[in-house]
């Protein structure tokens, strides 16, 4: 199985490699999945009408007493086009619900920011990774607007709030944009984390030129600065950071989602595309910046025969609570053209 080892920049006459995992640190040795004590089971049927669900991308957070949860719908169709939606871009978008107990959510409604005008014609807004950082609320979430002449791309932007449901764009611009040599310039599927004094973004993007192949690019900015578009620092610049390498994980590795436990970082990470069959597997770090194989299949498969997921347990959203535990979020679907829906575990890591 091959390793990727990084090169980080840390000035820009000096290049100093990031040591590999240190030989004393050991992932835990099973990481096994407790259902809730009712099943969440959670549709968005705005867009395509009752019993018709479709919630994907969720990412979770605990704010003023109850849980927020962020996802991604689909565009309306014809019949339920709100009258007064005007000449918005009919796309998809993110939503937020809400909960008391993480098992019952309830839709509070689309996205939606102060001077949406300013980053430009936003025509899309979907994917978010949301984290209360120091207390705040941010919002790293990939969105697409026409710029540079018409040219029209996905990459990451830069949010916060004060509520959890109104954001503020941090700059007229995407807070990051891919610059490596093996890339296109795309990004989505933001995650962010802190390893000591780094803000750590790793992010999907796809091979030049043929951008068929879904892999992992990661980059770093200052923990204490204001992470704007100056202040990041790519360190997959010569290569991926994770790409596909086994039979289940086909043409994709996508929507990474990380946890430190006890000095290891535990990075999920969906396999596959969503029209093959997503599943979610796990790697782990000693350091935060190079990661391997956790297992060789996927710790959270598709569902069996009839059940709800049966096609699809793929993009991975991990929640740490105020106790500490920690929860995956992800979407399934009961066939390949099905809509879908949201579910949670709790999550254990046995030593």
């Amino acid at each position: 199985m091959k390793r990727n080892i990084l090169t980080v920049v840390v000035a820009a006459v000096s290049v100093a490699t990031v040591c590999a995992a240190d030989a004393a640190k050991r992932p835990c040795s099973e990481i096994t999945f407790k259902p809730l004590p009712s099943q969440m089971l959670y549709g968005d049927e705005t867009r395509l009408g009752k019993g018709r669900s479709f919630a994907k991308d969720p990412t979770v957070i605990r704010h003023g007493g109850r849980y927020l949860m962020y996802y991604s719908v689909c565009a309306y169709d014809k019949a339920h086009l709100p009258k007064d939606f005007g000449k918005r871009p009919n796309g998809w978008w993110g939503a937020v619900a809400e909960s008391r107990d993480l098992v019952n959510w309830k839709r509070v409604g689309d996205l939606k920011a102060d001077g949406m005008d300013v980053p430009g014609q936003l025509e899309m807004w979907v994917a978010p990774c949301v984290k209360k950082i120091d207390g705040k609320i941010h919002m790293f979430a990939q969105c697409r607007a026409w710029r540079r002449a018409g040219r029209n791309e996905c990459l990451i932007w830069h949010a916060t709030s004060e509520d959890g449901i109104n954001f503020k764009f941090t700059e007229p611009r995407p807070m990051f944009e891919p610059k490596n040599k093996w890339s296109v310039a795309r990004a989505i599927d933001a995650e962010v984390y802190r390893v000591g004094d780094r803000l750590m973004l790793m992010y999907a993007t796809r091979e030049k030129p043929g951008a068929k192949v879904q892999r992992l690019g990661i980059a770093w900015a200052p923990y204490a600065s204001d992470w704007a578009s100056d202040k990041w620092t790519e360190l997959s610049m010569e290569k991926p950071l994770f790409e596909p390498e086994l039979p289940w994980e086909m043409s994709c590795i996508e929507a990474p989602t990380v946890v430190e436990r006890k000095g290891i970082w535990y990075m999920f990470y969906a396999g596959a595309y969503n029209h093959e069959r997503q599943q979610i597997g796990v790697a782990w770090s000693a350091d935060g910046v190079n990661f391997r194989r956790w297992r060789d299949v996927p710790v959270f498969p598709h569902g069996r025969p009839g059940s709800w997921n049966e096609w699809e347990s793929g993009h991975p959203g991990l929640f740490v609570d105020d106790d500490g535990r920690v929860y995956l979020f992800f979407q399934g679907k009961a066939t390949l053209k099905g809509d879908y829906s949201l579910s949670c575990v709790e999550v254990v890591f046995v030593d």
